[in-house]
């Protein structure tokens, strides 16, 4: 199966039903899961290997209503879902994986906040995160400054670099905030987001923070942002499968293993 076959798959379908199509591809795996429910909503938690500490693995599930959710976020689901098939193919049960998918990113991170409250973070290593991974031949790492380092963030940096991918490390949240962002507040601090990105994307990123810096007005934040491939389809009914790239989303999935690999050596 394509990782555009799912993406497509999920396109435009409700949350719960978004959530039952991970189950399902789980469950056709034959990989045990666990549901956490919280008051509002539910994550899908699946453990891989024996290893006492483990390295968190992320992506949401639910979508805002105006979007089909492709690039966001079902670029992720992809994603997780790939590392999962790498570990069970790789028989390798001295890894220690953590793959989340959570519910409610879109309405202020309370399924990752659920999580971290009720379970906390000392069995993490750290938490890769992912957002809009569909589109683009490069990474964005953030909100990560030039002083950051971390067991997880340097690996992937390393990976990357010998894959002869791009890396950019962005300091500051562009639009929105992610997942991430629970765990660092739990006290993760190797906890960041990855995004497929373009030179485009750079080029419109460096425009934006200059005139973020000038103190415009947000319609033309806004509008210098929507000029960015990676936002053209941002919460719009428009990001939709057919939009983004089956090599984007293999390119993440390549990186990320590998980067689990390397730590794991």
């Amino acid at each position: 199966m394509k990782h555009l076959d799912l993406v497509q798959a999920l396109d435009n379908k409700l949350n719960d039903e978004r959530l039952e199509i991970i189950i399902q591809q789980l469950e056709q795996l034959g990989i045990a899961y666990s549901k956490q429910q919280y008051a509002s909503g539910t994550n899908l938690i699946v453990d891989l290997g024996h290893a006492r500490k483990r390295i968190g693995v992320s992506s949401h599930f639910d979508r805002v209503q105006e979007s089909a959710g492709a690039n966001d976020n079902g670029s992720a689901i992809a994603v997780c879902l790939d590392i999962i098939r790498k570990f069970k193919k790789s028989g390798n049960d001295n890894l220690g994986l953590r793959i989340f998918f959570f519910d409610e990113e879109e309405t202020g991170l309370k399924g990752s906040t659920a999580y971290t409250k009720e379970r906390g973070i000392n069995d993490l290593v750290g938490l890769i995160n992912m957002e809009l991974v569909g589109l683009g031949d490069k990474f964005a790492l953030w909100p990560v400054d030039e002083k950051a380092s971390g067991k997880i963030l340097n690996t992937f940096e390393s990976v990357s670099k010998q894959k002869q991918i791009v890396t950019r490390r962005i300091d500051r949240i562009v639009t929105n905030t992610a997942d991430h962002l629970s765990f660092r507040e739990a006290g993760l601090q190797d906890a960041f987001t990855i995004t497929c990105i373009s030179d485009k994307d750079l080029e419109i990123a460096q425009h934006y923070f200059r005139a973020l810096a000038l103190e415009v007005d947000r319609q033309t934040l806004v509008e210098i942002l929507s000029k960015a491939p990676v936002f053209e389809h941002y919460h719009k009914p428009t990001d939709t499968f057919n939009r983004l790239s089956e090599d984007s989303i293999s390119m993440t999935s390549a990186t990320v293993w590998e980067t689990i690999i390397a730590i794991q050596k």
